[in-house]
């Protein structure tokens, strides 16, 4: 029984997003900017922030995948920073330490479709942020006549997701900011009530930067980029950070060791209802296992059976 209604939301879903007056749902790779989208009541969705891919917790996202699998969201939404590109970056870089930013493209790409295979979502939306950038500013400052050749397939020039290896075919949005740049302006509105972005605005506190985001543009707001997990609320509008999921000893991370002092792993679930995008944080914490071994944790509640499953670490 519980499968027919499963069957029936998603078909409502589909059709809601068929609708679009933007059609965003089957016809466009790319957008540049801010992408309205309404999605009917009942519409379930993960928002996966700042992944860093190949610098990802490898443990952390198996487990991830095992969470995708079984809570099975109609919409799944990177909000910027899936890839690291630090092949590309201009941070000094160890004599010793391999960088190939091919390896980087490749292994982003591989994380992005088994995130979209085991959650079985119908669409998945890919914020752009400042390290996928890295692409652009490295063509443009490092390159330039490069940055200018078409590719063949698409006539397009070089950019992110035709390095990454996105096709039009890909069940995938691709969100661009001005200037088609990816970094901190592009972003979705989800039913002109949650606005998820990058986030360009950082405060030193947990949930401060979205909060600021919030206090500036008046609306509610899911932030990334800070790797800090934190909410607040203002009357109707709310604002959130959804976390990380990097691996904080990865040498592509050295650069920034001395900001692991408040970085917290998480990612974030919703589901529409009323028409408004309700968003539930979900923390990853230490925990000692049965076997005596601390490892990153989580866990859910899933409402269809009542049952709480915790989600431990896999080994990396």
């Amino acid at each position: 029984m519980r499968s027919i209604s499963r069957m029936t939301s998603r078909d409502r879903v589909r059709r809601a997003l068929d609708a679009s007056p933007l059609r965003t749902y089957n016809s466009y790779l790319t957008f540049s900017g801010i992408l309205p989208i309404d999605l009917p009541d009942g519409t379930t969705g993960v928002i996966c922030p700042d992944l860093h891919a190949p610098a990802h917790d490898r443990g952390l996202f198996a487990s991830f995948l095992r969470f995708l699998a079984d809570f099975g969201p109609d919409i799944f939404v990177s909000i910027g920073d899936w890839s690291d590109m630090f092949a590309l970056s201009r941070h000094p870089k160890a004599l010793r330490l391999p960088t190939n930013p091919n390896y980087e493209f490749v292994e982003s790409k591989r994380c992005w479709d088994m995130a979209m295979e085991a959650s079985r979502a119908l669409w998945g939306y890919m914020t752009l942020g400042n390290h996928e950038d890295r692409a652009y500013r490295y063509l443009t400052d490092m390159v330039p006549l490069l940055g200018r050749v078409l590719t063949t397939n698409n006539n397009e020039p070089l950019n992110f997701h035709n390095l990454m290896g996105f096709r039009e075919t890909d069940n995938a949005t691709i969100i661009y900011g001005s200037e088609e740049r990816a970094g901190f302006e592009g972003g979705i509105t989800f039913n002109k009530d949650l606005h998820l972005h990058h986030g360009f605005l950082v405060r030193p506190q947990p949930g401060d930067s979205a909060r600021a985001d919030m206090d500036r543009f008046t609306w509610s707001v899911g932030h990334g980029h800070t790797h800090r997990m934190g909410m607040a609320a203002v009357g109707d509008l709310r604002c959130y950070e959804f976390g990380h999921m990097v691996n904080p000893g990865h040498a592509y991370l050295a650069y920034a060791r001395n900001m692991f002092i408040n970085w917290a792993p998480g990612f974030a679930t919703f589901v529409v209802h009323n028409g408004k995008v309700h968003v539930t944080p979900v923390p990853v914490r230490p925990l000692v296992c049965a076997d005596g071994v601390s490892r990153l944790s989580f866990s859910w509640r899933f409402q269809e059976t009542g049952k709480l499953k915790v989600y431990h670490e896999l080994d990396r």
